[in-house]
């Protein structure tokens, strides 16, 4: 790739930070490009199961006499390492449960109990809710099913929130799964994260190479002042873009589509 920009150039050879410019052209326009559609590509369809945690604890009675908050404990449930903080009113009454960490492998509710803090009678039950994490393999997800969408003609869908996941600096977030608290893995139609090319890397998808290329070019005629003809550049990248959409969209026929129910019929719109 550094050699094919080279030759547009028109040069012998690039310079150390000409080369480091052009892998930064690389990785930009190859990542806008990673996420302009859903290329097969970069598109993975998996079956995964969603870590069942504690998402939260609702106080059914808040007891009476306590002098200061209790110690909130969980038990039973599978499961492993959820926390929560309670806090009293002034009237001596249990009155919230924050939960501090959801914990991990639940394959049930855990039991919520207290102790301590001069009081007695507050009881307490926990909620429970799938998690699904990104770790490194997933960029983002794009539908979540219970069943294989390609199995039948009625995908059940899966309502998922994403959120942020400080699980570890590796970790791209975490997908909550709404109101569901099931043990059994669900489909998940997801993106790949893109990988950074690199002086030392080897493979740059083919697909997305000679617009990574000319938009490198468009990129080398900005700074040098070229403007005009960076313009033309970056055209010219678009419709090298173009093509692969028409292979992906006209002629393999790869469109997304609106799924519903009229009359107890299926019909499919495109989008």
């Amino acid at each position: 790739m550094l050699t094919n920009l080279q030759h547009l150039v028109g040069v012998d050879s690039l310079l150390t930070t000409e080369q480091n410019a052009a892998i930064r052209s690389f990785n930009r326009f190859g990542r806008l490009a990673w996420e302009r559609t859903r290329w097969p590509d970069t598109i993975r369809l998996e079956q995964k199961t969603p870590d069942l945690q504690v998402r939260n604890v609702v106080v059914g009675n808040g007891g009476t006499g306590y002098s200061s908050a209790p110690t909130v404990a969980f038990s039973g449930g599978g499961g492993s390492s959820a926390a929560a903080t309670a806090t009293i009113d002034s009237d001596g009454k249990v009155n919230g449960v924050a939960v501090t960490n959801q914990g991990t492998g639940y394959t049930s509710a855990p039991t919520v109990s207290f102790s301590g803090g001069g009081g007695s009678g507050a009881t307490a039950t926990a909620t429970t809710m799938n998690v699904l994490e990104f770790g490194n393999t997933i960029g983002e997800v794009l539908r979540i099913t219970n069943n294989d969408p390609y199995e039948m003609g009625h995908a059940d869908e899966v309502a998922y929130r994403v959120e942020f996941s400080s699980t570890g600096s590796t970790d791209f977030g975490q997908v909550t799964l709404v109101d569901r608290s099931s043990t059994k893995p669900v489909f998940v139609l997801y993106r790949t994260p893109f990988t950074d090319y690199t002086s030392g890397s080897s493979d740059f998808l083919y697909i997305f190479s000679e617009y990574a290329v000319m938009g490198a070019y468009g990129d080398f005629l900005t700074a040098d002042g070229q403007t005009d003809k960076a313009q033309v550049a970056y055209q010219q990248a678009e419709a090298l873009l173009t093509v692969e959409l028409d292979k992906l969209e006209r002629q393999q026929g790869q469109q997304n589509f609106i799924q519903f129910i009229t009359y107890g019929t299926t019909i499919q719109t495109p989008i």
